[in-house]
């Protein structure tokens, strides 16, 4: 009988202890969720020439400010991409800024956008387009001319 009695004893504890945690169970739940990164902001020249190489600036924000980005993605709008994080950079904490280079072939305006992966796999929204403008490297025929006709007195004594 003592036994039985020790028995109900211990399994009404667990029962008891079960039910106290059950019903505080929802102040004590701990969260894993996880929002997705900020878009990228990109910074750089609007305005080029083409075949000349351009650094744009990448910032990366996480609305969790625990994150990191561990990959960065840049749509240049000519078919290319940079991947920071495919190629050793990285990874980034919120607020942090990399630099990003490119050049264009063709004459054009172009839409460079941006996405962001942070360390649990979530990917931001793109970003909105900047919109820039390559043209073709013009040359001045007039800086031409003047450095041509500087050398002619040399050339040509005139009295």
């Amino acid at each position: 009988m003592k036994n039985k009695l020790v028995l109900f004893f211990i399994c009404a504890m667990i029962l008891f202890s079960s039910i106290t945690v059950l019903r505080n169970a929802n102040s004590m739940k701990i969260s894993n969720y996880n929002n997705p990164p900020n878009p990228p902001v990109i910074n750089g020249p609007l305005s080029g020439n083409i075949k000349k190489t351009y650094t744009y600036n990448v910032t990366v924000s996480d609305p969790d400010e625990d994150n990191y980005i561990i990959r960065i993605e840049i749509n240049f709008g000519d078919g290319t991409t940079a991947c920071g994080g495919c190629d050793g950079r990285g990874p980034w904490l919120s607020g942090q800024i990399e630099e990003m280079k490119h050049s264009w072939s063709k004459e054009g305006t172009y839409g460079i956008t941006g996405r962001v992966l942070d360390e649990h796999g979530a990917w931001s929204n793109w970003s909105e387009p900047v919109s820039i403008s390559m043209q073709k490297t013009k040359i001045n025929f007039n800086s031409i001319l003047q450095k041509i006709f500087m050398f002619l007195p040399n050339i040509y004594k005139i009295k």
